[in-house]
């Protein structure tokens, strides 16, 4: 059976921190693929600080060529509303039934899990990866696998690679401050935040 991986976000850039999940899952897991995934953003959380969803799409495309093993999908900006990870999956489930689908995700996301829109339905009906963020208890996410895999039967693996402490309020607020933002972000999205004047 094929395995492959699912990483959302806003991806506002995508930067290092992203890549850094997405190459240690497609490693300790042996994933044929990770699916990468711009998500779709209330009209009520855009500032003047948020890319468009049509760059946050092409810097994740851009993004796509670092690895052979990435893809993207926009089956989340395609919508005219914002979607939820449930049904997001339920969809991708459906386009490939012989496929073992492991949703990859922060630390802070996992441990309140279970207040998600269909939060059980997802553990007991998906694997999930999870990428321990510097500086998080790891007994906490261990704690929350354990009850997780005895509640709801979910399958967890935490990630030894820990993700890289990036946040893209650091990148946005180097941006302005008209430093360097390379050792955040790959060098294809670097190129296209200045090219395009984004987050200034």
């Amino acid at each position: 059976m094929n395995e492959i991986g699912i990483l959302g976000g806003s991806f506002d850039p995508f930067h290092l921190g992203h890549l850094s999940i997405a190459e240690a899952a497609i490693e300790e897991l042996n994933l044929t693929k990770v699916i990468l995934i711009p998500t779709k953003v209330s009209p009520f959380k855009l500032g003047k600080k948020m890319a468009s969803e049509k760059d946050r799409v092409a810097m994740t495309r851009l993004a796509a060529q670092e690895d052979e093993k990435f893809e993207v999908s926009t089956i989340e900006t395609d919508r005219s509303s914002v979607s939820y990870t449930y049904k997001t999956l339920e969809l991708l489930q459906k386009s490939m039934e012989d496929t073992k689908i492991w949703f990859m995700m922060g630390t802070d996301s996992f441990v309140s899990l279970e207040s998600w829109y269909k939060g059980h339905e997802l553990l007991e009906e998906y694997s999930f990866a999870v990428a321990a963020r510097p500086r998080f208890d790891v007994s906490v996410v261990e704690y929350k696998a354990d009850k997780y895999s005895e509640k709801y039967g979910a399958e967890v693996k935490i990630l030894h690679n820990r993700m890289l402490d990036i946040s893209s309020t650091e990148i946005k607020e180097a941006i302005k401050e008209g430093r360097s933002i390379g050792e955040y972000v790959p060098q294809r999205i670097e190129r296209y935040i200045d090219e395009h004047g984004l987050y200034k």
